[in-house]
């Protein structure tokens, strides 16, 4: 009897330097459109204010991301969740057309050329530990895309019936298992 399979996972992006940097960079410029806003358009000053209180909020609350993967039959979708109100779907192909799969590391993919870079892991750049990356051609999202992403174990086992059997072998091992020197 042919069952399917559905598995899914949801991690949370760690906030970065870059992200503290922006939040008293947002901080410090609400502040001075206060000033403004209440000593050069006094008028107009509490409209003003308003407004980039909503701004500033809004560009804060954006920055919390957490990135759903869901592999069901073979497709693997991955969204972007955002404040958890918003989602957008940030890549989605078949498992089949994968052409490269593993552990990441940054300086083995500086030399590869790739049309589009998806970062849906941990940290902005996948340098988080237990990153996988996967290497997948899709004219959807213009061409050799890479993918990296901080997939559990169920995950990765929920994607390997689906990879081309070599590859499959290559990664995981004859009995399906992370070989010894991945980990």
């Amino acid at each position: 009897m042919n069952q399917d399979i559905f598995v899914e996972q949801i991690i949370q992006r760690k906030h970065s330097g870059k992200d503290y940097l922006m939040y008293v960079g947002l901080s410090l410029a609400f502040l001075i459109i206060c000033f403004l806003g209440i000593f050069v358009i006094p008028m107009f000053g509490f409209l003003v204010i308003i407004a980039a209180g909503y701004g500033a909020y809004w560009l804060i609350t954006s920055r919390n991301l957490e990135f759903e993967y869901s592999v069901t039959n073979g497709d693997l979708t991955i969204d972007r969740i955002i404040n958890r109100q918003r989602r957008k779907r940030v890549i989605s192909f078949d498992c089949k057309d994968v052409e490269a799969i593993g552990k990441y590391k940054a300086v083995d993919h500086q030399s590869k050329r790739y049309d589009k870079k998806f970062f849906t892991s941990m940290a902005d750049d996948g340098s988080d530990e237990g990153a996988w990356y996967i290497a997948v051609r899709s004219p959807k999202y213009g061409g050799f895309c890479l993918v990296v992403f901080h997939p559990e174990e169920r995950v990765l086992d929920s994607i390997r019936p689906f990879l081309p059997r070599q590859l499959a072998f290559e990664v995981f091992g004859p009995a399906g298992r992370r070989k010894s020197s991945d980990t």
